[in-house]
């Protein structure tokens, strides 16, 4: 489910990005093409050419003598005044501040002359002055507001630039994180992965209670002698694909290695609960029904049954990375996994397919039918062991 859930969210992440992306490119793309269509040219550091320049303000300054000469035929038309605002703005944007100033001050002596030779006599002489004054300002102000408005839109696009690619960056990592994680799930199992990835590439490990199994499929090697090695390994991937199926899915156990025709699974190992001897039976028993139904069909198809030992055992172990900072493996050592190994072993002598200690038995926090066997000596443990099995069994 979180696997989905991470993937869910990357592939949103990622149209918003492509929406972002989309969305800027197409701002950039509309802000050159008016100016292309009519002969001027962006660098691609978003700042015109110099003949672009040259040429928008030689039109400025031709656009404003045409606005003079209507001003003085119209006679004083105030109106006219505001249409100098077109060559000034030409000139500002495409060629920058300094010849939008340059045309406003041409603008303004032009409005100037147009008031002082074609309009009335102003009660004092220097009411065309004021105005031509006034109108300079005011076509700064104009110019400096758009050359202003023009260099904050260039840096809001670069920002906006500088995000989405930060965003893509990002999302590229999570993606990229996510596959590391998938793909270690499949080789440690998801758990452990996480386990692995929070510990950041360090060696060493934490003391746990855990419930160990080992489950071997017996007669292997025989089983297999005459099979060709494509087959074989397909029927190690059929049988092994269903125990994991029991062991981490419907039990919440971790797979932790892969044996040859077996494997260890720990209980316990990746949360606190205090069931784990639980699950690990359950799971046993689980194991067991599912596969008298696999052997149900391999008998339906002329093959041979499959047998299996069980071995479960609680108790304290080091969970965690052991090796060196070059190569590590993620796993537990102690005494309680050597004894789960033993006890498995020990199927093939008392005739049994599950069997579990007393430590497991002890731990147990649900009732179940267990049947006492006789006193085993095993190998590396001094007194007899104990061991137990279902009556199912």
């Amino acid at each position: 489910m979180c696997a989905r859930t991470s993937e869910r969210v990357l592939e949103a992440a990622s149209r918003s990005f492509e929406h972002v992306n989309r969305s800027v490119n197409g701002l950039s793309k509309r802000s050159v093409k008016p100016f292309r269509a009519r002969g001027f040219v962006m660098k691609p550091g978003r700042e015109f050419s110099s003949r672009s320049k040259l040429a928008a303000t030689t039109a400025a300054l031709v656009l404003a003598i045409a606005l003079g000469y209507v001003d003085y035929v119209t006679g004083r038309e105030w109106a006219i005044s505001a249409f100098y605002l077109l060559p000034i703005s030409l000139a500002a944007w495409v060629a920058g501040r300094a010849s939008g100033f340059i045309v406003g001050a041409l603008c303004a002596c032009l409005a100037f002359l147009s008031d002082t030779l074609s309009g009335p006599a102003y009660q004092h002489p220097l009411i065309p002055v004021w105005n031509a004054v006034m109108l300079f300002v005011f076509f700064v102000v104009v110019c400096w507001l758009l050359t202003d408005f023009r260099r904050s839109r260039y840096q809001l696009e670069q920002t906006v630039a500088h995000r989405t690619a930060a965003l893509k960056a990002e999302i590229e990592e999570r993606k990229q994180l996510e596959h590391v994680r998938r793909t270690l799930g499949l080789h440690v199992g998801p758990k452990v992965a996480e386990q692995i990835l929070a510990r950041n590439g360090r060696v060493g490990g934490t003391e746990q209670r855990v419930t160990v199994m080992f489950v071997d499929i017996r007669s292997f090697t025989a089983r297999t002698a005459h099979l060709k090695p494509h087959d074989v390994v397909r029927f190690l991937n059929g049988s092994l694909h269903a125990m994991v199926q029991v062991v981490e899915i419907e039990h919440g156990g971790v797979i932790n290695k892969f044996l040859g025709d077996g494997f260890m699974a720990l209980f316990g190992v990746d949360s606190d609960q205090h069931d784990h001897a639980d699950k690990a039976l359950a799971a046993g028993h689980d194991l067991k029904r599912k596969l008298e139904r696999l052997n149900s069909d391999l008998i339906r198809h002329g093959e041979k049954p499959i047998r299996i030992g069980i071995g479960i055992n609680s108790g304290r172990v080091i969970v965690g990375s052991i090796g060196s900072p070059e190569r590590m493996e993620f796993t537990v050592i102690g005494n309680t996994v050597n004894i789960a190994s033993r006890i498995q072993a020990l199927n093939k002598t008392l005739g049994t397919t599950l069997l579990l200690s007393r430590a497991t038995r002890d731990s147990l926090r649900q009732p179940f039918s267990l049947r006492a066997l006789p006193l085993q000596s095993i190998e590396g443990v001094e007194r007899p062991l104990e061991t137990f099995t279902p009556d199912y069994a």
